[in-house]
């Protein structure tokens, strides 16, 4: 009697079942590397920087505060991503590479310490401060408004057309702050058609030197470099909770994030975020 062996009927289905892990492991790792743009195998080489996840709000700010680190250590400058403080601490969440963390939101740092993703609850950075900016016309009138909002609820009253561009409060703390001033100068929600949520802090700004919107509210940390075509109004400080700027090293921190780390911490580098708008916690 002949006896029917089955398995070569096994090893197809081992092998299909070891085709599809391999694919979801392969697409796992291609998803992290375009998630945050850097590869995870790649964080520890010897020829690689620290880096470093960074609230939008410090993209203007960075390439000075990166300069003067490397002219006073000798070290290279940092690797960096920037985004929202929700985005950058969601893409922790989920693996991504960094080393050094600075956000515009306390909670974010709280939360990743809870989930076992840094070393500690990091230190204070810094405290941010927000402003209604506009372009032309418009910005004279902005800047001749003190508190500025009020400019925004007359032209409502009136039924003038405009809009407004915020971070979104979702996920970007100062986004969250500009709806507590609007919310605080009675203007939340505002009607249809008045409002555009930015992805960040960075393309609500860019959003009003390009035209897009008539208005926007951002950081400070933003306007160092401000044409002269801009007109600014600061937003009172007791209309939204403060921003609170922190800095947390991750659990694959290297010995070179620690050193930035450490050097952020020093009179040369507040004296950076004093020039930007912020105000230094030490």
């Amino acid at each position: 009697m002949t006896t029917l062996i089955h398995f070569p009927v096994c090893t197809r289905m081992k092998h299909n079942a070891l085709k599809r892990s391999r694919g979801m492991m392969t697409s796992l790792l291609l998803s992290l590397a375009l998630f945050t743009g850097t590869v995870p195998t790649t964080i520890h080489a010897a020829d690689q920087p620290p880096l470093v996840a960074l609230a939008s709000s410090f993209r203007d700010l960075w390439p000075e505060l990166s300069q003067l680190y490397t002219e006073q250590t000798g070290q290279p400058a940092p690797r960096t991503s920037f985004a929202s403080s929700g985005l950058l601490s969601t893409q922790i969440r989920h693996g991504a590479p960094f080393e050094l963390y600075l956000s515009a939101d306390e909670s974010t740092v709280r939360m990743l310490f809870e989930a076992g993703k840094t070393r500690d609850t990091g230190v204070l950075l810094a405290h941010g401060t927000l402003s209604l900016i506009a372009l032309s016309a418009a910005g004279e009138s902005a800047m001749q408004q003190s508190p500025a909002l009020p400019l925004l609820r007359d032209k409502l009253e009136h039924q003038q057309d405009f809009k407004v561009a915020i971070p979104n409060p979702r996920h970007a703390p100062y986004g969250k702050a500009a709806r507590e001033a609007l919310q605080s100068a009675g203007l939340w929600p505002l009607p249809s058609g008045h409002l555009l949520n930015a992805e960040n802090a960075a393309q609500t700004f860019q959003f009003a030197l390009t035209g897009a919107v008539d208005y926007a509210i951002v950081p400070d940390t933003l306007l160092h470099n401000a044409t002269p075509a801009l007109g600014t109004a600061s937003l009172p400080t007791d209309s939204y909770q403060p921003v609170i700027h922190k800095m947390v090293l991750l659990e694959s921190a290297s010995p070179e994030a620690e050193q930035l780390f450490n050097w952020l911490q020093q009179a040369p580098a507040a004296a950076v975020l004093a020039r930007y708008g912020l105000t230094p916690a030490h």
